[in-house]
């Protein structure tokens, strides 16, 4: 086929068939919170659903969704119940823990490169979140974790050093016009490199501002622990309550989870994880003593008791009578059952809209100067309007659709 033909072909509009959606139901979630944390306690039940090609389409699914299958693969090879599966299955399983392998150990590569350039620098460098769980032991294997990015908390008096490191190495930000350098955001835009696993956020806080009473920069610096990356060549990471906190104030205060009902599966696995790896070294009234400091409890208490009710992990804040925090549970699994479909055909549109919020609006445009909320909103729609101008923005918005 010549060059001309297949530029023809990649341009006719090509037929496709949308395939009904398999759906998930609120037992799928019980399930797979077994099958990854406990398998050898399943019921026949559950058993006869993991054997049935069609019955455990759903389970799945949901692995899928929240990118739980090597975590998923590795369990149930540890189980008793792994040779029962049929070869087709196995194949399946084992293929995905391949990759996410692979995509675990080229992110640890990324995460040594990276911090031997800052340690050449004498730049401090904190890991957070599921970089640090790469080497300290929480994924293991790392095929159970899946992360998107490596998250390196700098000093913020070496923030620009670091900055200039990177950049000086290969690494550079997202050259789209269109893209927004939040101001007042905690990190710094995502920097790339040609070749590189994923990108490196250079963070200066460890939560945005307006979160940031949870969970103070100053005390990550403080009570920050080693954690070795090669032989020779150690970086830091958050005391054990320190992640725990911030596992759980990243998703259900910064991102809205709590707010919003959004039950993040994937979160609540990495915390799972979080707290079998350190057990006692968790002080769960210290991490409670953090949201309870600024009235921020319920997300915190929220977040336990679906981890109690999906993996079976129960910490020493008696969560299980919360009545609070047993609705919300059901009212977060009730409402993802509800929006599975068509109905999530307009998220997309609705993050959007969210985006113009107040407290979006000075993150990504300043609160400095007069009305600097009107401001940056008329920024933010001015880019909109120019993106909506752009045919390959506007098929790929109207595409979401």
């Amino acid at each position: 086929m010549s060059e001309s033909q297949q530029t023809e072909l990649q341009n006719q509009q090509v037929e496709t068939v949308e395939l009904p959606e398999i759906k998930i139901y609120k037992q799928t979630f019980y399930d797979l919170g077994m099958w990854l944390t406990r398998p050898n306690t399943h019921t026949k039940a559950q058993l006869s659903r993991l054997l049935d090609e069609d019955m455990r389409l759903p389970l799945l699914t949901l692995a899928n969704k929240y990118w739980l299958v090597g975590a998923l693969t590795h369990s149930l090879k540890h189980s008793k119940i792994w040779n029962e599966l049929d070869n087709e299955l196995q194949a399946y399983l084992l293929e995905l823990e391949t990759f996410y392998f692979e995509r675990a150990q080229s992110i640890i590569d990324e995460a040594i490169y990276a911090c031997t350039l800052l340690n050449s620098a004498n730049i401090k460098v904190v890991m957070l979140k599921g970089g640090a769980n790469l080497f300290s032991g929480v994924a293991q294997p790392i095929s159970s974790r899946f992360m998107t990015d490596i998250d390196l908390l700098i000093p913020e008096e070496q923030h620009e050093a670091a900055n200039d490191v990177l950049k000086a190495a290969g690494y550079n930000t997202d050259q789209d016009k269109h893209a927004v350098h939040a101001k007042e955001h905690h990190h710094a835009p995502a920097l790339y490199r040609e070749g590189g696993a994923c990108c490196v956020e250079l963070h200066r806080w460890v939560l945005k501002k307006s979160v940031s009473d949870v969970l103070a920069t100053e005390e990550v610096w403080q009570q920050a622990i080693e954690l070795e990356l090669t032989e020779g060549l150690s970086v830091q990471q958050l005391c054990p309550n320190h992640q725990a906190v911030l596992s759980i104030a990243h998703s259900e205060i910064s991102h809205s989870g709590y707010e919003d009902k959004h039950f993040d599966l994937r979160q609540l696995i990495n915390l799972d994880r979080i707290a079998n790896f350190y057990l006692v070294k968790i002080d769960w009234r210290v991490v409670e003593q953090h949201f309870i400091r600024c009235n921020k409890q319920a997300p915190l208490y929220a977040l336990l008791y679906a981890m109690l009710r999906i993996t079976g992990f129960d910490t020493t804040l008696q969560v299980a009578s919360n009545k609070q925090a047993q609705q919300h549970f059901i009212d977060s699994l009730a409402q993802f059952e509800q929006r599975q479909g068509t109905k999530t055909r307009f998220s997309h549109l609705l993050a959007v809209l969210k985006g113009y919020n107040s407290e979006s609006i000075k993150v990504a445009y300043g609160s400095d100067g007069s009305f600097p909320v009107t401001v940056g909103r008329l920024k933010h729609l001015k880019r909109h309007l120019l993106m909506a101008l752009s045919p390959t923005y506007l098929k790929r918005f109207l595409n979401k659709f």
